[in-house]
């Protein structure tokens, strides 16, 4: 619902704290009407930047008659204010959200954010490969393999089912935590920390059909590269997160830490 005055009080100010968003309102103001092509150009944005940032400005934004953007009334009276000075959040990034920002690669969220439909079928696919690179090259994922003598096939079950455990325990804890979120964009965000894994995944997978002898320090090596890739990858889910809910950095962490924990405490049920 459209507000007859910007109110500093709630998540207006998030949304024009983004120099990029500033930059949009300004343009659009300049302009009178823009398409999305010309503002996509004019701001040197990829389509879902762009899609993203404006998705943020619904409230500032409407489309005219050609489906070009323009200001709404609340827009119009916004613009007037960063005309005069620049909106600055509250809590000013820091060099830590920054940083963060860098390693949870902020730019290919907001680029798979514009098209979640295709973003979704792309990430399942790249999920059912990672799940099944996972199962042959890991026979003792599972003590359920032993049982059933699924070997492969439960474990890349197993691999595939277990992100879509961590999806379902994200959405209870956003839905307890009372936290406004996208659920296509969450699943995004969270199916997202796959892609660190295969810095791993595929030179286990190439030892593995290749059958070549591995000495101990490559074992350690890997080890090693397993770690870092579960660490990047836990950030890549808190950035999701952050990003598909909005919620603070420090309450993303905590939330895809919580999978670190589930499964360590998997690891330890399945060696008793």
């Amino acid at each position: 619902m459209e507000m007859s005055s910007l109110d500093t009080s709630t998540e207006h100010m998030k949304a024009l704290s983004n120099p990029i968003r500033q930059g949009i309102l300004k343009i659009v103001s300049e302009q009178g009407s823009i398409s999305f092509t010309a503002l996509k150009d004019e701001l040197s944005l990829t389509d879902g930047s762009l899609y993203y940032h404006i998705k943020n400005l619904n409230e500032f934004l409407e489309k005219d008659e050609q489906n070009f953007y323009r200001l709404s009334s609340l827009g119009k009276e916004t613009v007037n204010i960063i005309k005069g000075s620049p909106i600055v959040e509250s809590e000013e990034k820091s060099k830590i959200t920054r940083i963060f920002e860098k390693i949870g690669l902020s730019q290919l969220f907001y680029y798979l954010f514009g098209d979640p439909i295709r973003s979704l079928i792309e990430i399942n696919l790249l999920l059912i490969v990672f799940a099944w690179i996972f199962g042959v090259s890991n026979k003792h994922f599972s003590a359920i393999e032993t049982i059933l003598t699924g070997g492969t096939i439960v474990n890349s079950i197993i691999s595939f089912a277990h992100w879509y455990l961590y999806l379902l325990i994200i959405f209870i804890i956003l839905k307890i935590l009372k936290k406004d979120f996208e659920f296509k964009e969450l699943w995004i965000g969270v199916f997202i920390g796959i892609i660190p894994y295969f810095i791993y995944i595929i030179p286990v997978s190439i030892i593995y059909f290749t059958a070549i002898s591995v000495p101990a320090w490559a074992s350690i090596l890997l080890n090693v590269v397993f770690v870092v890739c579960k660490i990047w990858s836990t950030l890549f889910v808190a950035q999701g997160i952050r990003l598909a809910s909005k919620c603070k950095e420090y309450q993303s962490l905590i939330i895809a830490c919580t999978l670190i924990f589930i499964d360590y405490l998997y690891l330890v049920i399945v060696m008793i």
